[in-house]
């Protein structure tokens, strides 16, 4: 959890330790924010690895060149767009932590998929 990983995991800390209270109804909100962000970056991965395999650049070397440059760069965003689900995820419970509903999770995590869904 390189992007924002520390954020999330001092979020948990503080929630777990009692240091940050929420009330259930605002913790909801903002862990639905959180999930549904990182809904849309598992989409975004799925559509960068599509991108790694981008042919028809043509036979010479410098197409060559060129098709595995944008490769790298679609596997570099598919690796970072998963940080990014996952610092989002670790937030949005830290969240419901403060509050104590942390077991709505599943069910938050669950309707923000449906809704970026149902925006394709």
């Amino acid at each position: 959890m390189a992007i924002g990983g520390e954020a999330a995991a001092q979020l948990w800390n503080a929630a777990s330790s009692g240091q940050l209270r929420m009330e259930p109804d605002a913790a909801r909100e903002v862990a639905a924010s959180y999930l549904r962000f990182a809904a849309m970056c598992d989409r975004w991965t799925e559509d960068a690895e599509v991108m790694r395999g981008v042919t028809g650049f043509g036979s010479l070397e410098s197409a060559g060149q060129l098709q595995k440059g944008f490769s790298d760069k679609a596997g570099e965003a598919k690796k970072v767009l998963g940080e990014m689900a996952t610092a989002a995820r670790g937030m949005a419970e830290g969240y419901l932590q403060a509050a104590g509903v942390l077991a709505e999770v599943d069910q938050l995590n669950s309707d923000a998929m449906r809704a970026i869904a149902e925006r394709a």
